[in-house]
């Protein structure tokens, strides 16, 4: 048990000085002291230590959420830099802590202060100052750290547990239409066919990976040659190339998925193998020099070019303060709403949601149809299910002997 008890002692003028001071023996069987000025917050502490005792979640004063968040940093570092873990989730981290976290009072808590109240209170200071997916990444981050924390015992218990950050309603994805799509096919042959004044099938066959497998786009750059099985006619995704060119595995286990394509698709991306650079890394869209190809580079050269061929951007001549002209291609949409077409395309033929989450690589069911549940809707194919149960019973009715008297 915790007890308080006053302390006086002499200044060097001669008057008395006094305060209290709180005694306890921790789990661990050493005593440890802390000294008050009023009673009053004396036995606030002791109360709150005699509770955490008795539940066996006591743990001293030490790190604060800045120095927890600040350790975790560091050991993540040294991980990415041994290359156990990648370097965008490093940055990540790092860029969730230092805006969000260590910007706003709860990094100035110690961690055995921290409570639950404290926690809601920073989650909805995230809902209310960040969009609902950035809340979310950093609130989970901030789990993160604590889990980390408790691994060291800095923290005993999760003051998490059954707090969650608001989504909020989600946006639409803006899934472009099906002429939209047939021009873009048409623009990126026609972009082969002018290449360098010869025939090449890049922008085809990249079109067409992206289009029909869904890929995101640091799955596309880091896409290997091999992963295409054109005899199955179906492609494999198990690494990812981040922004700096460095390639690694994708970041989870659902992300590792296979694809099924279509014979067209395979055709385009069988057409590029034979023109497609040698590369150490045997990459199937490499840069000329066999090499990951920067995001920008892909977006600039090949992408912007080919929205203009298919009529699906728009190019302007501005001039800057120097005199220089300067042109602006604003596409009609980006790289990754062809993401969006593959998932729209998959439903339409008939996909469940479960079949949607395995090729899109999506973290789970609830994810799927949170983003693409409304593609499913059918009112017709309702309306006739709708008919067919009453239908089911009428039928029963009919068919149903009487009852004996």
């Amino acid at each position: 048990m915790a007890s308080v008890s006053k302390r006086t002692w002499p200044t060097g003028a001669g008057k008395l000085n006094s305060s209290w001071l709180l005694r306890y023996v921790d789990q661990a069987g050493k005593e440890r002291r802390r000294q008050f000025s009023t009673k009053r917050e004396a036995d606030a502490e002791r109360i709150r230590i005699e509770g955490a005792l008795s539940q066996g979640t006591h743990v001293p004063d030490g790190k604060t959420v800045r120095g927890a968040a600040e350790s975790f940093l560091d050991h993540f570092e040294v991980l990415y830099r041994k290359g156990k873990k990648q370097r965008s989730t490093y940055r990540a981290y790092e860029q969730h802590v230092r805006l969000h976290i260590l910007a706003r009072n709860i990094a100035h808590i110690p961690l055995a202060r921290l409570t639950p109240a404290d926690c809601a209170e920073f989650a909805e200071e995230l809902e209310v100052d960040l969009s609902g997916p950035m809340a979310l990444r950093v609130f989970g981050t901030f789990k993160t750290i604590l889990r980390y924390s408790r691994r060291h015992q800095w923290i005993l218990v999760d003051p998490t547990h059954g707090i969650k950050v608001e989504r909020g309603d989600r946006p639409r994805v803006k899934i472009p239409s099906k002429s939209d799509l047939i021009a873009l096919l048409a623009g990126a042959k026609k972009f082969d066919e002018q290449a360098l004044g010869e025939k090449n099938k890049k922008a085809h066959a990249f079109v067409s990976s992206l289009l029909f497998a869904g890929l995101r786009m640091s799955e596309q750059r880091g896409l290997p040659r091999g992963n295409v099985d054109v005899e199955r006619r179906c492609v494999t995704v198990n690494q990812r190339a981040d922004c700096w060119r460095e390639i690694g595995r994708v970041k989870t286990k659902k992300s590792e998925r296979t694809i099924p394509l279509p014979d067209r698709a395979i055709a385009a991306i069988k057409a590029w193998m034979s023109w497609a650079p040698r590369s150490d890394q045997d990459l199937l869209f490499p840069n000329g020099r066999g090499k990951v190809d920067f995001y920008q580079n892909v977006y600039r050269r090949l992408w912007l070019p080919v929205m203009l061929l298919a009529g699906l951007a728009t190019k302007t001549t501005k001039v800057d303060r120097q005199g220089r002209e300067k042109v602006e291609i604003k596409p009609k949409f980006g790289m990754h709403a062809l993401r969006h077409a593959a998932v729209s395309l998959w439903i339409e033929q008939g996909a469940n949601p479960l079949q949607v989450q395995k090729w899109a690589g999506h973290s789970s069911v609830q994810f799927t149809l949170d983003v693409y549940g409304h593609l499913w809707n059918d009112p017709v194919g309702d309306a006739r299910i709708a008919e067919g149960a009453a239908q089911s019973l009428a039928n029963h009715d009919i068919s149903r002997p009487s009852d004996p008297e």
